[in-house]
């Protein structure tokens, strides 16, 4: 599921966050991963990807510890949730579209668009920068996530509308007090991105932060 991190770690961004992570206790640890030898190009790769993975959890854990629930950033929240929302019923209608062209030119007779599959896939575009963040934590949190588990609501036209229906999925307390989600619910994609830490590592300060223009659909129409 994890993409392979296995490019060079910047270890001043490292020591900065652990020598105030969990009161210094991991500090010395990052000294120890410079000088750790290895014997081969693979050792090297998968050691970076563990420390990668592990930098990633622990300042999750660190933010989401220190998010205050204001009403401003809830506000963001909703806002993100919308544009999801918006790029459902956009691939409700491409679909319903592209059905009903393709129907034209089998009645046709062209025989190579008889049997076709229509794939949408909602993700950060070219721009996935996190603003304020640094480039490095950006790229590794865009490289982590796994986008086909957040994409799962919104993959494939051999699946009927309904299946790209919002769906409701379980919420902390305080997303209990945002009417829209309690009278909505959540959008997949914004549950996995803020819950679901298999699929992805942003901090709930990250997803604040991300435009929500950031996020389009891409379309894949294979015959």
């Amino acid at each position: 599921m994890t993409k392979i991190l296995s490019f060079a770690p910047q270890w001043d961004i490292l020591k900065a966050f652990y020598s105030d992570f969990d009161s210094g206790r991991k500090y010395g640890c990052v000294e120890k991963w410079q000088r750790k030898k290895f014997s081969s190009s693979l050792e090297i790769k998968l050691f970076r990807t563990k420390i990668h993975t592990e930098f990633l959890n622990d300042r999750q854990e660190k933010l989401n510890a220190e998010f205050r629930w204001t009403k401003a950033n809830k506000e963001k929240l909703v806002a993100l949730d919308r544009h999801f929302r918006k790029l459902h019923r956009n691939i409700d209608r491409t679909f319903e579209a592209t059905q009903k062209d393709l129907a034209v030119l089998i009645a046709q007779k062209h025989k190579w668009c008889k049997e076709y599959a229509l794939d949408a896939k909602i993700c950060l575009a070219n721009d996935w920068d996190i603003p304020g963040e640094h480039q490095y934590i950006s790229d590794l949190l865009f490289w982590y996530t796994d986008w086909d588990t957040i994409n799962i609501g919104a993959r494939t036209n051999e699946h009927c509308s309904e299946h790209h229906k919002v769906n409701t999925m379980p919420a902390w307390k305080e997303m209990l007090q945002i009417s829209e989600f309690t009278q909505g619910g959540v959008t997949w994609e914004l549950d996995c991105l803020l819950y679901n830490s298999h699929a992805s590592l942003y901090a709930f300060r990250d997803i604040i932060r991300m435009k929500p223009d950031q996020f389009e659909v891409g379309y894949t129409l294979t015959l």
